[in-house]
């Protein structure tokens, strides 16, 4: 909610990000047990912060929702995607890592598959790393540096050499070092860090849309008629390992021609199979 209010406001994106966050964490607060729950909510408050200077700095003006679309089939589809004002809606996804299998699951799940289908439009995904989780903080670049000692340079990356930083170079948090947000981003692209924390990847419209269209408003009637929850979930086709049935699920195919049986012909061969005759 905080990057939102930062990415849609047409003042200052820092300080409208920041706010909001300041503003959630008075109230309802912060859903964290113990004392030091004001320097958390700092640490976010400058991540939020940041991240919404760094992804505005893609366009002067304000993102806006993109505008809502009437289906062929009756309804209207709320997007929950930016306008950028650029050629393709955009999506913010918000990670501790971005690997293969993540960026497979957030491409092919509903929350940005639903969007491309619905729009008919490709879709700019926007997977922004902040790190992992610890002890109540985010990990990464955008919160944390190294500071040189006596000369107080800041740094992120060695350039030169790969046994990393000596231990006079001390780790320093973004709330913790007062100096401007864009010399901090400066900073991170002098050392090239946007390589691994800013990942774009732009969504075609599939070839089988009218597949993912009638999937999508068979569940809106079972969510509108209050029944169990839709049995088909993308992001499931990506669970532990990729599904063997992609092919056939995501593809203007039939699993028949990708070399699958169907379960009734096992049947009707299993039970000649095991019949006394054998035959």
């Amino acid at each position: 909610m905080a990057l939102d209010a930062g990415l849609r406001t047409a003042h200052d994106p820092e300080k409208a990000a920041e706010s909001e966050l300041l503003s959630l964490a008075r109230s309802p607060g912060l859903d964290i047990v113990g004392g030091d729950v004001y320097a958390i909510a700092m640490h976010y408050t400058k991540l939020a912060g940041i991240l919404a200077l760094a992804l505005r700095s893609l366009s002067d003006a304000p993102w806006r929702p993109v505008d809502p679309i009437p289906l062929s089939r009756g309804g209207t589809w709320h997007s929950a995607l930016y306008d950028t004002g650029d050629e393709h809606p955009r999506r913010v996804v918000l990670v501790d890592r971005w690997t293969d299998d993540r960026a497979m699951e957030e491409r092919m799940g509903w929350r940005t598959l639903g969007e491309v289908c619905a729009l008919n439009r490709p879709v700019v995904l926007c997977g922004i790393v902040i790190g992992a989780s610890h002890q109540g903080r985010r990990h990464s670049h955008w919160t944390l540096c190294r500071l040189a000692p006596h000369t107080n340079v800041v740094r992120f990356i060695r350039k030169m050499g790969s046994d990393g930083f000596s231990p006079s170079w001390r780790k320093v948090q973004r709330e913790d070092l007062d100096i401007p947000t864009e010399t901090w981003l400066t900073k991170m692209r002098e050392d090239g860090c946007f390589r691994d924390l800013v990942h774009k990847v732009k969504v075609p419209v599939p070839a089988n849309r009218p597949v993912y269209m009638a999937q999508m408003l068979r569940m809106a009637r079972d969510m509108a008629s209050h029944r169990a929850l839709p049995p088909i979930r993308l992001a499931g086709c990506f669970g532990w390992s990729p599904c063997n049935f992609l092919k056939a699920c995501h593809t203007p195919t039939t699993p028949e021609s990708l070399g699958f049986v169907a379960r009734s012909s096992l049947k009707t061969l299993i039970s000649i199979i095991a019949s006394p005759l054998g035959t």
